[in-house]
């Protein structure tokens, strides 16, 4: 009986000893979890290459992103990242929803100060396009940039991946590059093989400036099945000299306006080029007019440019007169599939 008592006395004051290990090892063993899970939180880190071949690091799956030039515009949309757009350059303008945003200026005059007052997780460049003054200011203060620059179908396609990877959009981004994959694959199909056609596409008239071998519009016109006649010049956009085109004498002559293809559009170009009757393309009316940000910007809807391309081209092909592809186009655009 005394013994119990003696060991009941001994446990008695060893307890608050025991007591306060157990503490102190609870208490390491919780600030060890705390570690751990701040640890994890660091790893969860990712990273994306962008299109300069640069691995761009984030901490957050649902980044806050400002776009600087309308095409990054609509391929982040594209990727399925059009929620995590908070500002956008002034030419952006599709899709609509993008003209209720916040916008910070455009080429040459990017308003950086609002950019960094924003605190975006990242600002997609276009490196072809944007200001390197601009890119290298943001880069300086520490904005992440996302770069890219889309020069053919391929690129297009690898930007909307990236973007999805970077904006944590990736199945629907996924879903759209199958989609453009597989409405570029019917195009080519159907008409990449036809008679060949020579083009003149024309950018811009003064001075005169059409598209090389480094263009996407170049890769449309082989799309249609057509020979842009400038396809062997390695710069994107050559100046060149009328005479030049002369020599070369295009079948069909191809422009693009902002206001679209409307009759007043197709007046214009008919109006300017009818100055060089000898050219066969005046010579037989063939001169087309596709909207500007159809076939201009590198995104998903230039699909939509290159279908009208092939169905201009396939009416120098048969022969057929400009006004009887004019009063096709309502018809085909309802049996399009595009």
């Amino acid at each position: 009986m005394k013994t119990h008592s003696l060991q009941y006395k001994t446990l008695k004051s060893r307890l608050p000893r025991v007591m306060l290990v157990v503490a102190m090892a609870l208490a390491n063993a919780v600030s060890f979890l705390f570690s751990t899970a701040q640890g994890s939180e660091s790893d969860s880190q990712y990273c994306v290459t962008d299109m300069s071949d640069r691995s761009v690091c984030l901490n957050t799956r649902t980044p806050k992103i400002i776009s600087l030039s309308p095409g990054s515009t609509e391929l982040l949309f594209a990727a399925g990242a059009g929620s995590r757009v908070i500002a956008v350059d002034k030419h952006s303008d599709y899709p609509e929803s993008v003209k209720q945003l916040p916008n910070v200026g455009g080429y040459p005059n990017v308003n950086v100060e609002a950019i960094v007052a924003m605190k975006p997780d990242l600002v997609v460049v276009w490196t072809a396009g944007n200001s390197q003054k601009v890119i290298r200011q943001l880069e300086s203060l520490g904005v992440k940039t996302f770069h890219i620059d889309v020069v053919d179908f391929a690129g297009i396609e690898q930007a909307i991946q990236s973007l999805g990877q970077v904006a944590g959009t990736e199945k629907e981004a996924n879903r759209v590059v199958d989609d453009f994959s597989t409405q570029l694959k019917a195009l080519q199909n159907n008409y990449g093989q036809r008679e060949p056609v020579s083009v003149f596409f024309e950018i811009w008239r003064s001075p005169l400036m059409t598209v090389g071998s480094g263009q996407v519009i170049d890769d449309v016109i082989s799309l249609c099945g057509g020979q842009n006649i400038y396809g062997d010049i390695s710069e994107r956009i050559p100046k060149i000299g009328i005479e030049s085109m002369i020599t070369r004498d295009p079948q069909v002559i191809i422009g693009s306006d902002p206001r679209g293809d409307t009759p007043e559009t197709r007046k214009d170009l008919m109006d300017y080029w009818s100055q060089w009757q000898n050219l066969q393309a005046v010579k037989s009316h063939q001169l087309f007019s596709v909207p500007s940000d159809l076939i201009a910007r590198p995104t998903p809807r230039i699909l939509e440019g290159a279908e009208m391309i092939c169905h201009q081209l396939q009416t120098v092909r048969s022969e057929a007169s400009h006004s009887e592809y004019v009063a096709s186009q309502i018809p085909l655009h309802q049996e399009s599939p595009f």
